[in-house]
C-alpha cells in the first residue's frame, strides 16, 4: 500500500487543526499537490473547517448581552430618534452577532417596536425577551416579538425551530403562533417547537412544565392538546392528523447548546438534525442505509467526524461533492454529501 493511501477526510480535518506531526504533515501536503481533485478535497475540507472555527467563535460572543442593550436603547429613545437613523445605529451595535443573526426593526400602526430576529443556514442565536424568557434560534429561522410586553399577553411569532424558556407570570399568557394552524400557550416552562413554513410538520417538544396547543382537526373544528414532560406532538398541517410520543428529549433539544446527541438514532432522524446543524444536503446512495441507527455526544462542531462515526459505527462510506463554481449567487450553495 502506497504510504499516502491512507488519507481520508478525517486525515485532512487534523491536518488543518495542526494536529499532525511534521512527517505527515509532509505527506498530507504531498498527497495534497499530487492532482486537480486533492487538491479540490482539500479545499472543501478547508471551508468545512474554517465553518466550523467560525461557529466555534460566535459561541464565544454574547450576543444576548449585546442586544438586550440594544433594545433597552431603543426603548428609551424610540421618541426622540427616527427609526430609520435607529436601525443603522442598531447595525453598528451587532456588527459581531450579525454574523450569526439578521435583526431589524419594524413599526406598525401602533408606536410599539418589534424585534425580528432572523439565522442564518448552520448559524443558532439566543436572546432574552422582555419578560425575561430566553429564546434559542436554530438555523434558518425567524423570531418576532415586541420590544415590549403590553396587556396581559406575551405573543410571539415563530417561523423555523426554537427553544424556549418562559419566565412564569401568571398574569400574562405566553403564546406562540406559526405560519400554520396551531398555537402553543404556556404559564411557565421549557419546550422545544419546530415549525418550518417549508415542512408539512409542527412538532413541540417538552422539557419541563405544561403546554397546551390548539388546532384544527379534519373537520376544521378547534382542538386543544395538553402534553407531558418527554413527550412530542406532532401536527400535520395538510392532513390534520397528531401524533404523540415519549422520546428522549436531548436528541431534539441538544442543538442550542451547540452539540449533537444519538440515542439509539434512525439515519433519517440524525440526518434531519445535521442538515439543519451544517447546513448540509444528504444524498443517499443505498436505501439498506436507513436500517442504521446511532449513540453518541458530539460536542465538536466538525461534521467530518460525526461521518467518521457514522463509517466506523454501520460502515457507511460518504463523499463530498464538488460543486460546480458559478456568478449566479441565486443558486443553492449547500454542502452536499453522498452516502453509500
Amino acid at each position: 500500500m502506497n504510504k499516502l493511501d491512507y488519507i481520508n477526510e478525517s486525515v485532512l480535518l487534523n491536518y488543518f487543526a495542526g494536529e499532525l506531526s511534521p512527517e505527515h504533515r509532509k505527506e498530507v501536503e504531498e498527497w495534497i499537490h499530487l492532482s486537480k481533485d486533492n487538491e479540490k478535497t482539500a479545499r472543501d475540507i478547508f471551508q468545512l473547517y474554517r465553518a466550523a472555527d467560525t461557529l466555534n467563535y460566535m459561541k464565544q460572543i454574547d450576543a444576548p448581552a449585546a442586544l438586550k442593550k440594544v433594545k433597552n436603547k431603543i426603548y428609551r429613545r424610540q421618541k426622540k430618534i427616527s427609526w430609520f437613523i435607529w436601525g443603522q445605529r442598531v447595525a453598528a451595535c451587532l456588527a459581531i452577532p450579525l454574523l450569526a443573526i439578521t435583526l431589524y426593526l419594524t413599526l406598525k400602526s401602533s408606536p410599539t417596536g418589534y424585534i425580528v430576529l432572523k439565522t442564518n443556514p448552520g448559524m443558532v442565536a439566543t436572546t432574552d425577551l422582555p419578560d425575561g424568557s430566553k429564546v434559542w434560534l436554530n438555523s434558518g429561522s425567524t423570531l418576532k416579538y415586541p420590544v415590549k410586553f403590553e396587556n396581559d399577553t406575551r405573543h410571539v411569532e415563530l417561523n423555523g425551530e426554537a427553544y424556549f424558556s418562559v419566565y412564569k407570570d401568571k398574569s400574562k399568557r405566553f403564546i406562540v403562533t406559526t405560519p400554520f394552524q396551531i398555537q402553543t400557550e404556556v404559564l411557565g416552562t421549557e419546550f422545544n417547537m419546530e415549525a418550518y413554513q417549508k415542512d408539512s410538520v409542527v412538532k413541540t417538544t417538552l422539557v419541563s412544565g405544561s403546554v397546551r396547543l390548539s388546532f384544527l382537526d379534519k373537520d376544521n373544528k378547534e382542538q386543544s392538546h395538553v402534553i407531558k414532560p418527554n413527550e412530542e406532538f406532532a401536527y400535520n398541517t395538510e392532513t390534520k392528523e397528531t401524533k404523540t410520543e415519549v422520546l428522549y428529549v436531548r436528541t431534539y433539544t441538544a442543538w442550542k447548546d451547540g452539540e449533537v446527541v444519538f440515542r439509539d438514532t434512525p439515519l433519517n432522524e440524525a440526518l434531519k438534525i445535521l442538515s439543519k446543524r451544517f447546513d448540509a444536503e444528504f444524498i443517499v446512495k443505498d436505501s439498506t442505509l436507513y436500517n442504521s441507527s446511532f449513540t453518541g455526544v458530539f460536542d465538536s462542531q466538525h461534521l467530518p467526524l460525526i461521518l467518521e462515526h457514522f463509517r466506523l459505527a454501520a460502515d457507511i462510506q460518504y463523499k463530498i461533492l464538488r460543486l460546480k463554481e458559478s456568478a449566479d449567487e441565486s443558486i443553492d450553495k449547500k454542502t452536499r454529501i453522498e452516502l453509500y
